[in-house]
């Protein structure tokens, strides 16, 4: 008789209480996977995140994570560590776990110890780049196998030492049939916006990383006012009052629209937009670059991070340099001078994603991760040495002396607060 055992994920998530991209990714993953062989276990510290997918789970854990020598208070709590190390392994026997995936570095603080102690494979996803500190005081480098979004991601722990066959790079994939379901909307006529003007989008958080500014400077730079050019913001965040004090004063204020978040944002880009443009300053990723070119948008994006493996310059859109508003300034005045060009770039960016940035694609990638790991895994049950592990540590022993001997001094002192770690896009 065939075995029909399934095999149970534990998924591991640590982030702030919102819903975008590596949360995103973790629900399209746990949704679209093979639920007649996989039986998934989720623990995070976000119940909104747990409503997104309990009809596919069979178990859910919400624990109010905190981390050691983390960005924010309290950061020198062994005490919370050793809790969640126990209960880590709680549930591994509880729900006899077969495999553990952390969606992000933050797990692996205690889940590290929790895979060694119970013999249990461990496949750590990375959806952003992280500093030193991090990669140091999370122990990325204990973990046997690492998952990157980009290839980008991956560099600084191949300096690091890290066994480059322990890191697989898997793009992050879009549900393609349910963002296509969303329909244009008359967004010229809603936003006042002539059919003459040329009209720009961009989507994502509002903060400093995303570059809103840049692009704003770059419209300022080609006189947009006389151009009859456009951009249309899609998102919320910190930085949207000083944005649009910076649109006033460069008197874009009628060609600068924010729209704040919208659940339909691909709807939004089909609606007689002429072009995507990101000013990111830093992107692991670019997932909204992903779906601007579902959305069929020719793009411009900065040569950062991973966004050169997202688009193809001079394919899929035009490539600038990092935070230059004149390189983005220059990339627009093209596709408004080349429209042809830039319809081509659209369709080509569209089959771009149903060729390499497909769900059904990313789901198989992470199961084939999966069925290697518990191969590999059966007569080796952790597969990266503590010795090598603990390398990139005696490497920078200077530099940890130093940060431990700062944070003690600083201890008095309301701490530094900095996004913490995991993916923002």
């Amino acid at each position: 008789m065939e075995n029909t055992t399934k095999i149970t994920l534990l998924f591991v998530h640590y982030g702030d209480d919102w819903i975008r991209g590596s949360e995103v990714c973790l629900i399209n993953l746990i949704k679209s996977i093979n639920h007649q062989k996989y039986n998934c276990i989720l623990w995070c510290n976000q119940q909104r995140l747990v409503d997104q997918v309990e009809k596919q789970l069979s178990a859910s854990y919400v624990t109010p994570f905190t981390l050691l020598l983390g960005w924010q208070a309290p950061r020198f709590s062994f005490l919370n560590w050793h809790d969640f190390y126990q209960q880590g392994k709680e549930i591994i026997k509880h729900h006899q776990v077969d495999l553990i995936h952390c969606n992000s570095a933050a797990p692996c603080q205690w889940m590290n110890m929790v895979a060694r102690h119970t013999k249990t494979p461990l496949v750590t996803h990375l959806h952003t780049q992280y500093p030193l500190r991090d990669r140091l005081s999370l122990g990325i480098h204990l973990s046997p196998k690492l998952v990157t979004v980009s290839d980008a991601i991956g560099q600084s722990l191949l300096q690091d030492g890290y066994d480059k066959n322990g890191i697989t790079t898997i793009p992050n994939g879009i549900n393609t049939n349910k963002l296509n379901t969303q329909q244009p909307t008359l967004l010229r006529d809603q936003l006042n916006i002539d059919k003459s003007a040329f009209v720009l989008a961009t989507s994502g958080s509002l903060i400093h990383r995303k570059g809103v500014d840049l692009i704003i400077e770059s419209l300022d730079k080609v006189d947009a006012v006389m151009l009859n050019i456009h951009l249309v913001i899609i998102g919320e965040g910190e930085e949207r009052a000083r944005l649009e004090h910076q649109a006033k004063q460069l008197n874009l204020n009628n060609n600068v629209h924010f729209l704040g978040e919208k659940c339909n944002v691909v709807g939004l880009l089909k609606s007689n937009i002429n072009a995507y443009i990101s000013g990111a300053r830093d992107e692991a990723f670019g997932l909204a670059l992903v779906e601007a070119s579902l959305a069929q948008l020719p793009v411009i994006a900065p040569m950062v991070g991973g966004i050169p493996e997202v688009i193809s310059h001079y394919e899929t859109g035009l490539l600038t340099q990092p935070e230059d508003s004149d390189s983005f300034a220059k990339a627009i005045m093209v596709f408004i001078h080349n429209p042809h060009l830039a319809e081509q770039m659209g369709r080509k960016g569209k089959e771009t994603v149903y060729r390499y940035f497909s769900l059904s694609q990313y789901t198989k990638q992470f199961e084939a991760v999966y069925e290697e790991q518990l191969s590999t895994t059966a007569t080796t049950p952790y597969a990266r040495p503590l010795t090598q592990a603990l390398h990139p540590v005696f490497s920078n022993l200077a530099y940890i002396s130093n940060l431990l001997i700062g944070k003690v001094f600083s201890s008095s002192s309301s701490p530094k607060v900095l996004p913490k770690q995991g993916d923002k896009s």
